[in-house]
């Protein structure tokens, strides 16, 4: 934490976590749907018929991405918890940017490897922990809201990078969208995540998500913070261990469910739109 993000907590009109909210949700416009299948669709069938790809060169890119996105990401969580999100979404946005600005010159398939997988392992790791635990480590009353309005922004990401991709592609190439939709990764996904984010709000001596305004007075003028056990006590979170939350029914019914949801919505979204082509409906 630094002295001038602590000086800005105070001058705020509002709580600092919205500002850590607003740091997380900017990645969720740029590398997240970047690296999405919901963007690469829309590279298939001008890139197959460049190069004569098949399908399942696409599917295998993704897949591994993927496999290596489930062997670090142990590794990432512990790194989340201990250090926060700020150092991992810049570099998650940074290398995704990268990477998406390299794929214009790709012209053999192993090259296309080479950059889309690191790029879909940071994607699927640090990106998808980062945003939502950053979000949840600064609220803690509020949290269904401030994680609604993340995955709203996530949604609208999602839904307006593949127009944008299709609209560069049409006009200039598929070469140039990735060019492009890599420079704006780079411009508004890095500098806020390193620049902003502070793991928690104990780290800056302020009050976990405050009920109101007024009641964040004292907050910046009584260090270190000390809570009021009667005032916070409804709010107070249950805590579990690694051990702990694998040895419960909740915690495999999520993982379950968010993994068939993933492996069906990846392989049908990632062909949408080459069958959409192929029956005939226009790219643009």
């Amino acid at each position: 934490m630094k002295d001038w993000q602590l000086r800005l907590a105070r001058k705020l009109p509002f709580y600092y976590g919205w500002i850590v909210f607003g740091a997380s949700m900017l990645p969720s416009w740029s590398a997240r749907p970047l690296m999405s299948i919901a963007v690469l669709t829309v590279f298939v069938v001008p890139m197959t018929e460049q190069f004569g790809w098949s399908r399942g060169l696409f599917s295998g890119a993704v897949s591994l991405g993927g496999v290596f996105a489930i062997a670090i990401s142990p590794m990432v969580g512990r790194i989340l918890d201990r250090h926060g999100s700020g150092a991992a979404l810049a570099i998650s946005s940074a290398v995704i940017g990268l990477c998406s600005i390299g794929l214009a010159a790709v012209s053999q398939a192993w090259t296309f490897y080479a950059l889309y997988v690191p790029a879909r392992m940071f994607f699927a790791s640090p990106l998808e922990l980062g945003t939502s635990l950053a979000v949840s480590n600064w609220f803690i009353r509020r949290r269904p809201f401030a994680l609604a309005l993340l995955s709203i922004g996530q949604g609208a990401g999602l839904a307006l990078m593949p127009l944008t991709a299709q609209f560069l592609i049409s006009g200039w190439g598929w070469r140039t969208a990735w060019i492009g939709m890599g420079t704006y990764t780079l411009a508004v996904g890095v500098l806020p995540a390193l620049v902003f984010m502070v793991r928690r709000p104990e780290d800056m001596d302020l009050e976990p998500d405050p009920p109101r305004v007024a009641s964040r007075e004292t907050q910046y003028t009584q260090y270190p913070y000390q809570p009021d056990n009667s005032a916070v006590a409804g709010r107070q979170e249950v805590h579990f261990t690694l051990g702990e939350a694998v040895r419960t029914p909740t915690f495999w019914m999520l993982a379950i469910f968010s993994v068939a949801g993933f492996i069906i919505q990846s392989g049908v979204t990632l062909h949408q739109v080459p069958n959409f082509i192929g029956q005939g409906l226009a790219p643009s």
